[in-house]
């Protein structure tokens, strides 16, 4: 098996040559392609020794011999991989023609950055699987992306993204209703100040979310949770564009009869870098027509991921091997309704 050392340096090094080393192997005749009704359950052993497990849709169009797209998609707190992609429609082909995607299920049913998971390294999980599917599928090096619920939105959009390895090699992260746990308690907690630690190895990394302001679990104003501090969404929002060199102006745009706004983070040259979707009445969910939203946020996650690959985009390198996390705290303020 291949470390994650050895993932980055297949992976990054070989970023502008996109087909890895699963290309031209053949599919095992053990697994399908299709929707959700052909969707993989699979098994990984770790380097550790631990075995986990995860669900792997295989879109019809996959071709042994043409570098894929790929997307790991992480449940929520007590969730599940199955519920996951039921919630996301990931692997619903009207959504999803060409991407692979993983829904690894989580030990404990929880990922790294929940109070509960001192100790877990679902970093180095997801890099040693992301090895393993490389080496047996033909993905495209610089079209992996993360993207999660909840917990799961919170690990893909703040702890894998700020992970100096992990944002090297993942092209850009999405967080849906995400749970963003910052320092070690809960009082006093400011969310519109809070410090909210991160250390990605590149920049500007580009960040999609979306989260309803009547979300009663994971409040889009913030505050203190389960002994953690909650950044407000905006605030969690404004230090990514303001860690990117964006600066911490957006601008903003009313959809879907006013029940969504959508804010958008960049310049002329990185325009709509990081894009946030308000959505008005909704409450801790994966935005969908069909659990009573007025949007389907998968497409837009998707559209939003097909802008941003590792190839195409003049990312600066940071040293990925620091230790020290770097810590940004500016203010912002609650985006205006309108």
């Amino acid at each position: 098996m291949k470390s994650a050392t050895l993932v980055l340096a297949a992976l990054f090094a070989g970023a502008h040559a996109a087909a890895t080393p699963g290309c031209g192997s053949p599919l095992s005749a053990q697994l399908t392609r299709g929707g959700a009704d052909k969707t993989n359950t699979l098994s990984f052993t770790t380097s550790g020794g631990v075995v986990r497990s995860y669900l792997l849709h295989i879109p019809t169009s996959y071709d042994v011999s043409t570098p894929a797209p790929i997307a790991f998609s992480y449940h929520g707190r007590n969730g599940n991989s199955k519920d996951q992609e039921t919630i996301s429609g990931m692997s619903n082909e009207a959504f999803n023609p060409n991407y692979l995607v993983v829904y690894p299920q989580g030990l404990n049913a929880v990922w790294q950055g929940d109070p509960d998971t001192s100790g877990y390294d679902d970093v180095g999980f997801t890099l040693e699987l992301l090895a393993n599917l490389t080496s047996t599928f033909c993905i495209d090096s610089t079209k992996i992306y993360a993207a999660g619920k909840s917990n799961g939105g919170g690990f893909s959009a703040n702890i894998l993204a700020c992970d100096p390895q992990a944002s090297r090699v993942f092209a850009a992260f999405g967080g849906i209703a995400g749970a963003y746990y910052q320092g070690n308690t809960d009082y006093p907690c400011d969310g519109t100040t809070v410090p909210i630690t991160c250390n990605p190895g590149r920049y500007p990394v580009p960040i999609f979310t979306t989260h309803g302001d009547s979300d009663a679990t994971i409040p889009y104003t913030g505050g203190g949770r389960r002994g953690r501090c909650l950044p407000t969404i905006p605030h969690f929002m404004t230090e990514w564009s303001v860690r990117n060199g964006l600066g911490s102006s957006n601008t903003s745009v009313s959809l879907y009869n006013n029940n969504v706004i959508r804010y958008d983070y960049g310049n002329d040259s990185f325009s709509q870098l990081s894009t946030h979707y308000l959505v008005h009445g909704l409450d801790h969910t994966w935005p969908s027509i069909a659990a009573g939203s007025s949007f389907d946020a998968t497409p837009l996650l998707l559209a939003f991921w097909n802008k941003w690959t590792l190839d195409t985009t003049p990312y600066n390198f940071v040293n990925a091997t620091a230790s020290t996390p770097i810590v940004s705290s500016t203010t912002s303020t609650l985006y205006a309704r309108q």
